[in-house]
């Protein structure tokens, strides 16, 4: 054909004026020209499917990361000058070095019950709480105290005492700590924290002074590449309504240079795996701040965590074994969080029941699928 058409071409621009020389050019043209425009439509439809999930000003994400924000230094001089805290092996050993010679009774399963029922009463070793001025996180309280931390990018009164209880213990600190590794691995593999949020009312994820932010809980399971390990964008969620519905919750907020920050929300539950074993934690005045794409989200969720949901989340999940691998004393650690709490004083008894904190978040966009009834 394109021998044939570029004969006909020559004749017709020679002149020759026959009926088959001077239309097959033209046809030939027009058939070239509607195989281009159907080309450039197909590329046009492709690339906005791609590239714009936002759809009726509407946009969703599905959690893939989430673990408490700790700030780390190469050497850990920095935070944590006098090294890291002993975990409940070390522990036992100072306590009962002849513990061959006495009973399981008065040594094992005492300390598992100050695990179970801990108290506030010292536990005669040196906590080793963070020490360094910089924390991530976001200034909860609209306030300056000699007990907040400095962001790394200079921002003053930073809170997250979280942090501060557990940044010198081993198990917390990424990328190779127990509860870092796992916590992860638990939302890619299970979808008990298959946690997710909808913006509605998006007119541009650069900039929006008021766009809508829903939390809801997903069904299925992340949409992975051929590794099984790489979440990838696009894949869909149905709304969890007959376990989850008691999860919603709404709020609004703004996006400014492509960051969405919202409004605080009074009380979040989240579920949460590690090792197997469900449980939650309880976030209160919870609040996020995310770098928004097309693809995905990345930021963080801060607030103040119930201290009492954090500390049995802790233990439900992992046995003392699994503690001891990271060198976490849950017996040590809930006297520091009780020691460090900074919020929501019990009506009775005075005792602040909360502690701030910031979790680093990652999200990958899905679309989000209402199936079932309201």
């Amino acid at each position: 054909m394109i021998t044939s058409f570029s004969k006909h071409h020559r004749d017709f621009s020679a002149g020759r004026t026959t009926v088959q020389g001077a239309l097959l050019p033209a046809i030939h043209l027009a058939i070239c020209a509607a195989i281009l425009i159907a080309a450039l439509f197909t590329a046009t439809v492709s690339a906005q499917v791609v590239d714009s999930p936002l759809q009726d000003g509407k946009i969703g994400y599905a959690m893939t990361d989430l673990f408490w924000a700790v700030y780390q230094t190469d050497d850990a001089k920095e935070e944590c000058p006098e090294g890291f805290n002993d975990g409940p092996r070390e522990q036992f050993e100072q306590l009962y070095p002849d513990y061959t010679a006495m009973t399981v009774e008065d040594t094992q399963l005492r300390q598992e019950t100050q695990t179970w029922l801990p108290s506030t009463d010292s536990d005669g070793f040196e906590f080793k709480a963070v020490q360094g001025p910089y924390s991530w996180g976001l200034n909860l309280d609209d306030a300056v105290s000699s007990d907040d931390f400095t962001h790394p990018d200079g921002t003053p009164g930073i809170d997250n005492q979280v942090y501060r209880a557990v940044g010198c213990v081993i198990g917390f600190r990424g990328p190779d700590g127990v509860e870092y590794i796992f916590q992860n691995k638990a939302i890619l593999d299970q979808n008990y924290s298959r946690m997710m949020i909808e913006l509605d009312g998006v007119d541009d994820l650069k900039n929006d002074d008021s766009v809508t932010v829903t939390l809801y809980r997903g069904r299925d399971r992340l949409l992975t590449d051929a590794t099984g390990l790489n979440v990838v964008p696009g894949g869909s969620q149905r709304i969890d309504r007959r376990w989850g519905e008691s999860l919603i919750r709404q709020t609004t907020g703004r996006i400014e240079d492509g960051v969405l920050s919202t409004d605080p929300i009074k009380e979040v539950i989240i579920p949460w795996m590690n090792l197997g074993v469900p449980s939650i934690q309880i976030i209160r005045d919870l609040r996020f701040e995310l770098a928004l794409s097309t693809e995905g989200a990345t930021g963080l969720i801060a607030g103040y965590a119930d201290i009492d949901a954090w500390y049995y989340q802790l233990i439900r999940n992992d046995s003392t074994h699994h503690l001891s691998n990271g060198q976490i004393s849950g017996i040590s650690l809930y006297k520091a969080l009780r020691r460090f709490a900074d919020a929501y004083p019990d009506p009775e008894s005075g005792d602040l029941t909360s502690i701030s904190t910031a979790l680093d978040v990652k999200m990958r966009q899905v679309f989000i699928v209402d199936t079932e009834s309201k």
